[in-house]
This record gives structure tokens, sequence and C-alpha cells, in this order.
């Protein structure tokens, strides 16, 4: 008998729990009992049973869809996916495997993201290799979004060599129309960055915010090349300003790369050139959330306000967030004995740094604003 109870799980409620939990058993029950449910769609995306199977990593189940005749190659509507986009990005090799067995594409264009089955396994910070080499042993191959993702410098090269413009290629929309040079620090690969800043990659090129790579960096060891290219082209303007006996046309990320080599010589020349550069926004925020701490301390030396307000993606933040949310104690530490005002909220989420923190799970700074909350100014 049917329940008429409207809360009770209907038929393709329970198909798709047994698809998301591996439960064959009931998938087989269910499917011998409601054959004409095997093509079922969920709301809103209209993934299927395999796209459920898939991406939750239950092989068995998966074989069994695959067995009882759903298409491998079926595409969702939300980012206009097959199964295996879904399985790659988890990194289960054994499904992706299966799929491609059963005549699944390895390839997978027009996915809404623009990176295909390949860069679902790779761009994220996933970084699935294994199931990288796979798809390329059935007839992929990289991109150099995939490329950079996983470290392949002899790639990069190959289709920089064949495609220069591929260098200022752009992700999509949904991935902020990032460049691969955005790519690679956003990934943590120094070695990625160094060799595209070394192919010609534009170290000044800006993402679909407007901020260029050197506003991604949330430690100090990913993109000292790209810094030092910057510096040699503040050098060089510093040189040509000279000559043409004119004032040197320098702005904020100068001063950032200078402040993240240390180079606290050209610095100094850059906040006399500019008197205005010390109070831009940006400089403290970009150094607090790359844990820079002798660069905050230069900065707030020289009056750097630590609660001024930077735009960060889509949000207004003041530098304390920015040290919360990538557990950057010391600089937290720091910007709150100058007078960082703990209960600032950003304008998006309203959140304050001890929330950021929390967020991000970074439980020594979540005490030290505890203590600070309840016990004044840290020592």
């Amino acid at each position: 008998m049917t329940s008429t109870d409207p809360s009770s799980p209907t038929i393709d409620d329970q198909l798709f729990d047994a698809a998301q939990r591996g439960d064959t058993a009931t998938l087989v029950s269910l499917l011998d009992s409601h054959p004409d449910r095997l093509n079922v769609r969920s709301v809103p995306y209209e993934w299927s049973l395999l796209h459920a199977a898939a991406h939750h990593g239950h092989e068995a189940a998966v074989d069994l869809l695959l067995t009882r005749g759903l298409d491998p190659n079926s595409r969702e509507k939300g980012d206009n996916t097959s199964a295996m986009h879904w399985a790659a990005a988890a990194g289960h090799l054994p499904i992706v495997r299966r799929l491609a067995d059963a005549g699944g594409d390895v390839v997978g264009h027009d996915d809404d993201h623009g990176l295909e089955v390949i860069g679902w396994a790779t761009c994220w910070n996933n970084h699935h290799g294994a199931v990288a080499e796979f798809l390329v042993s059935r007839g992929a191959r990289h991109h150099i979004f995939s490329a950079v993702a996983l470290n392949l410098a002899a790639d990069v090269r190959r289709i920089v060599a064949a495609n220069p413009s591929s260098l200022s290629s752009r992700l999509s929309r949904n991935d902020n129309h990032r460049t691969p040079l955005h790519h690679a620090i956003l990934n943590g690969r120094p070695e990625m960055v160094a060799l595209l800043i070394d192919l010609g990659a534009d170290p000044l090129a800006v993402d679909g915010s407007g901020f260029p790579a050197v506003a991604y960096s949330t430690s100090t060891d990913i993109d000292q090349r790209l810094m030092e290219k910057i510096r040699e082209m503040t050098d060089a303007e510093l040189v040509s300003a000279a000559r043409g006996d004119r004032g040197p046309n320098v702005s904020t990320i100068d001063l950032v790369a200078a402040l993240a080599l240390h180079d606290w010589k050209l610095a100094e020349q850059l906040a006399r050139a500019d008197s205005q550069i010390l109070r831009a926004a940006g400089p403290l925020h970009i150094m607090a959330k790359r844990g820079d701490l002798p660069a905050v301390q230069w900065l707030l030396d020289r009056g750097a306000d630590p609660n001024g307000r930077w735009s960060h993606w889509d949000a207004e933040v003041v530098p304390l967030h920015m040290a919360a949310a990538h557990g950057h104690t010391d600089v937290a530490r720091r910007l709150l004995r100058a007078g960082a005002d703990a209960s600032v909220r950003d304008n998006k989420h309203g959140g304050d740094a001890l929330s950021w923190a929390e967020f991000f799970g970074k439980p020594e700074v979540v005490e030290l604003l505890k203590t600070h909350g309840t016990s004044g100014r840290p020592e």
C-alpha cells in the first residue's frame, strides 16, 4: 500500500537516498518494482542516479546502474556535467575507470566551468593526479590549468609553446575569470608561479574582481618570483623617472612587492615618492593575509590604519579578518596591539574576526580573540 502521508519519502526519494549511500540491495529492490523510475532526475539540477552514486564513490552502485542501462554520458543541468566529472572531482579512480569502460567520455567538453573532466579532477586543490593520468591514457589532454594544478612543468611548456596565448587564458565566470598565474598561487604552486612568469605571464593581470595575482597568496613562500618580477618593473620605472626628471608612476602593487621581498629600502623610496601610498587600502590587508609579520610591523610603524576597510572579493573587511581567516596568530596579535577593533563586522556576512576564525577552523586565532574579548588587549 502506498502511503498518503505527504512527508513520506517518495520512490524517487528512496532511490536517490540508496544511490547516495551505495545501498545496492535497496536499489535492486526498488528498480525491480519500479523499472520506469530508472531515469528519474533530482531537483533542481536534474542529477541522475548515476551522478549521485558516482559522486559519493559507490562503485557497486555505479556498476549496477550502468548494467541496468543508464547512460554514462548523460548530463545534468546545473554544470552540464556527466557522472564522470563528479567522480573525477572526488578522486574516485575506480569509478572513473568503470564509467570510461562503459563508454563514458573522458574529455567532457562544454561543462559550465570549461575545465573538462581532467580539470574537475585537478583544479580545485583536489589534485587527483592518478585520475588525470588515467584520463590521459584514454585520450584526454591537459590544458594549462590542469597542468599548473599538478605542477607539470613539461606540459605547461608544451602547451605554451603550441599556444602562447594560453598564458592569458581565463577560467570561467564560476572561477572569477582567473588567469593561470592566479590559479598557480591559489593552488600553492611556487614552481608554477616562477615558470609562468619566466614564460611571459603578465604579473599585473587582474581577475574578474579586479585583483592581481599578488592578492591571492596566503603565505610568504608561494609567489616570490612574481614579486621579483614586479620589483624589476618598479626599478625600471624609478630609473625612467629619474632620467626624465619626473615623479615616478608607482602604485600600491609596487609597495606590496617591495614589502613581500622585505626590500625596506625600496619600500621607503616608494613611500617618499608617493605620500598617499601608505594610506591606501590594501597593503596592510594583503600582508596580514600572507602572515608577513615584518611587513605588517613596517606598515603599522608608518601609520597604516589597523581598522582600515578594503573590498576583498565582495566584502569590505579589515586586516584582522584576513589574519583570522588564514590562521596567522602572530599577525592578529600585532594588529590587536596596534588598536585593531575585533568587533568590526564585514559588510556581506556580518562576521567579526572571531566568527571568521571559527568558520575557517583556526583554533589558535579563536583562542587569541576570545582572550582579547574577555580580558582586554593581549600582552
